[in-house]
């Protein structure tokens, strides 16, 4: 069973070297050679000890190419993808192929980072990344820049996430608007209050049938006031007398 799966493995690595040299117009019938023994390639996720991979977030690997020759390589490209991990030949999901163009000398070694992100339901799969070299005279190798079980995990979510936070505070603004859009619509806000009326203040008449009111007499005729002239004047002079 064991012998199957790294035929299994063998075959789809065979598969993911020479997909990206279809995809980009190279001829398939030209060679690709196996890495030399004086070429190590090794590759680790940085900060993960566990393999994780965390959805939505930047998962980083670091591919060290360890060149211990004497022959100058040129790196050109790594992809990869993540499989069924009890059946290699089933691909889940292809990982994007990035194009390099870094020399690595002789005796001498260098790290390349490769990124990828991922939005799948948690599980553990398999991790395989290719890496494409070639030497001054252009001929082409492929290795194994990675192969490992990975678990896919969901972000952990704190109460200080400020993302969160943000999200939170735009949620609680928009339901209160909602709330005191519809109090507006059904309740009428702040109702105007009524002004009271000042009350009418009656004039009330002595028991002598007089007023305390003036009048303007101006547009009386004097005929009409004469008499009463006359009147007060009698009164005044037979007073007079009578003293």
């Amino acid at each position: 069973m064991a012998f199957l799966k790294n035929i299994l493995y063998i075959f789809l690595l065979t598969v993911l070297f020479f997909a990206p040299l279809l995809a980009f117009g190279d001829d398939s019938k030209e060679t690709v050679f196996l890495p030399p023994d004086t070429v190590e390639i090794t590759g680790e996720f940085t900060d993960n000890p566990f393999s994780h991979i965390v959805n939505g977030q930047k998962n980083t690997i670091k591919v060290t190419f360890d060149n211990k020759g004497e022959t100058n390589y040129t790196i050109t490209m790594i992809g990869g993808a993540l499989v069924n991990k009890d059946n290699p030949s089933e691909i889940f999901r292809n990982l994007t192929a990035y194009k390099y163009n870094h020399i690595a000398p002789s005796m001498d070694h260098v790290d390349l980072i490769y990124n990828f992100y991922a939005e799948f339901p948690p599980q553990e799969l398999d991790l395989l990344l290719y890496i494409l070299f070639a030497d001054e005279n252009l001929k082409k190798f492929k290795g194994v820049a990675y192969n490992g079980t990975v678990t896919v995990v969901d972000p952990d979510v704190s109460i200080f996430d400020l993302q969160l936070l943000f999200m939170w505070l735009i949620l609680i603004m928009g339901f209160g608007g909602f709330l005191y859009m519809i109090y507006q619509v059904f309740f009428g806000g702040v109702k105007p209050k009524k002004t009271k009326r000042a009350p009418v203040v009656k004039t009330e008449t002595t028991d002598t049938g007089t007023s305390d009111l003036k009048y303007d007499e101006s547009w009386i005729p004097e005929h009409h006031l004469k008499p009463q002239t006359r009147t007060s004047s009698r009164k005044k002079k037979n007073d007079a007398k009578k003293d």
